[in-house]
């Protein structure tokens, strides 16, 4: 039986270690010839200085959005109505026509509901966090980069969301070669993160409420960062990609306006949680029935 992919975890507040130090880059360089052209190509740089920032708690989807999930954006009124897109995401959907994601026609990617959506622009996702507040009334949203990055590692900086040693059976990358996605929750909970997030890399890249910029990080970009044309910071490595950039630490970016069969996402929302709620702890703090 497939876990119901709407599930939300709440992730504690803490003291999160963010990026990559020169120690751990000349640990994987010794360990990898790809490591080690990374490091002579400088891709590294971006996820320097390490440093480490005050996460406040918040709540973060346990999966990714599901095929399932967006379906009812686009059945819905989720391309037809303004108010859940940005001005400029609104501009760039009415100048392409856009009335649903890139593959959206491909069964290879649509085909099980259960398969995290693909093919979804930084500007679609925004819309269908909006879309989804609207009509849960509740603040949803995209997580901004530096909490992907502690929902992902946790207060010990591990490189991978089960420790520091690359493992290809726990997630969905080149390594297994499955030239596709994989329903949602295949690789639970072998891969999953320290607070139980799954699928934090592999499967498919995520997008980030974060405009990419040089770290250290600023704590007010992200949550109200969402306008603009801006390069938007997509995190966790997808199904084709190589486990460097599965590391919890590696920063991607791409225009809002891009697309592709690896790039999904999945929502966040900040509140405060109201008594009463079925909780289940200590080891995944999972909070049901939340939509």
């Amino acid at each position: 039986m497939i876990e119901s992919p709407d599930r939300m975890l709440v992730v504690p507040a803490g003291r999160a270690v963010i990026g990559t130090s020169d120690g751990d880059i000349a640990a994987l360089a010794a360990a990898s010839s790809e490591a080690r052209a990374w490091a002579g190509k400088g891709r590294f740089s971006r996820e320097q200085p390490r440093h480490e920032l005050d996460i406040s708690t918040f709540l973060i989807a346990r999966f990714p959005v599901t095929v399932g999930a967006f379906r009812a954006f686009v059945d819905s009124d989720g391309y037809a109505d303004a108010a859940h897109w940005t001005p400029h995401g609104w501009a760039w959907r009415t100048s392409v026509g856009r009335t649903h994601p890139d593959h959206w026609d491909e069964a290879r990617w649509t085909n099980d509901d259960h398969l995290p959506v693909v093919g979804v622009s930084w500007y679609e996702a925004i819309a269908y966090c909006r879309w989804l507040g609207a009509r849960t009334a509740r603040p949803i949203r995209l997580p901004t980069e530096v909490e992907w990055e502690w929902a992902a590692r946790g207060s010990d900086g591990r490189r991978y969301p089960w420790g520091d040693a690359f493992e290809p059976w726990r997630c969905n990358t080149r390594a297994r070669d499955p030239a596709r996605t994989l329903p949602v929750g295949a690789d639970s909970p072998a891969g999953d993160g320290p607070f139980g997030c799954a699928e934090m890399v592999g499967n498919v890249s995520e997008w980030t409420a974060s405009a990419f910029r040089p770290y250290p990080y600023d704590p007010d970009d992200g949550r109200e960062s969402r306008e603009g044309d801006d390069p938007r910071v997509t995190r966790g490595g997808s199904w084709f990609s190589p486990d460097l950039r599965a590391r919890a630490a590696s920063r991607g970016m791409n225009d809002p306006w891009f697309a592709d069969h690896d790039l999904g996402f999945r929502i966040a929302e900040t509140r405060q949680l109201p008594s009463g709620l079925n909780i289940r702890r200590p080891n995944r703090p999972i909070l049901h029935g939340v939509y």
